[in-house]
C-alpha cells in the first residue's frame, strides 16, 4: 500500500512534507535543549519531540491508506499555516525571514492535502489492484 500512496502525486507530496515538518520539529526540539538545557528548555523540547513524532506517525498512517490521518495532515497543515502567518507580522527581521523561507513549504502541504482529500485519493489506491497481482 505505501508504495501506490506514494506513487499518487498529490499524496506523495503532502505525505513527504508532513514526515519533514516531523523532522525539523525533532530537530528543533534537539536546538531547544542545546540552547536552553534547563527545565524550560528539555520541557519545550520534549513538546517538540513529541509534536514531531506524532506528524511522522501522521504521514506513516496516511501511506497505509487512513482517511483520518489525511484528514490531520489537513488539519495540522492548517494550523502551521496560521502559524507562519502570525510570525510573519513580527517586527524581528530573521524570524520573518525565516517564515518566507518555510511558507512556500506549508502552502503546498496545505495545497495538497485538500486536493487529495477533495479528490478522493486514497479511495482510488484503495480501488487499484494491488502491486503483488501484477
Amino acid at each position: 500500500m505505501t508504495s501506490r500512496v506514494l506513487r499518487r502525486p498529490l499524496l506523495a507530496v503532502c505525505v513527504i512534507l508532513t514526515a519533514l515538518t516531523g523532522l525539523v520539529m525533532i530537530g528543533i526540539g534537539v536546538g531547544a535543549v542545546a540552547a536552553n538545557s534547563q527545565r524550560f528548555g528539555w520541557g519545550v523540547a520534549t513538546w517538540l519531540f513529541i509534536y514531531g513524532a506524532a506528524q511522522l506517525a501522521i504521514a506513516w498512517f496516511v501511506t497505509r491508506g487512513s482517511s483520518l490521518a489525511l484528514g490531520l495532515i489537513v488539519a495540522s497543515s492548517l494550523l502551521h499555516a496560521c502559524a507562519v502567518g502570525s510570525f510573519l507580522t513580527t517586527p524581528d527581521r530573521p524570524q520573518f525571514v525565516g517564515m518566507l523561507i518555510v511558507a512556500p513549504f506549508v502552502l503546498a502541504t496545505v495545497v495538497t492535502s485538500v486536493l487529495a482529500v477533495g479528490r478522493r485519493e486514497l479511495d482510488k489506491v484503495k480501488q487499484q489492484p494491488s502491486d503483488a497481482s501484477a
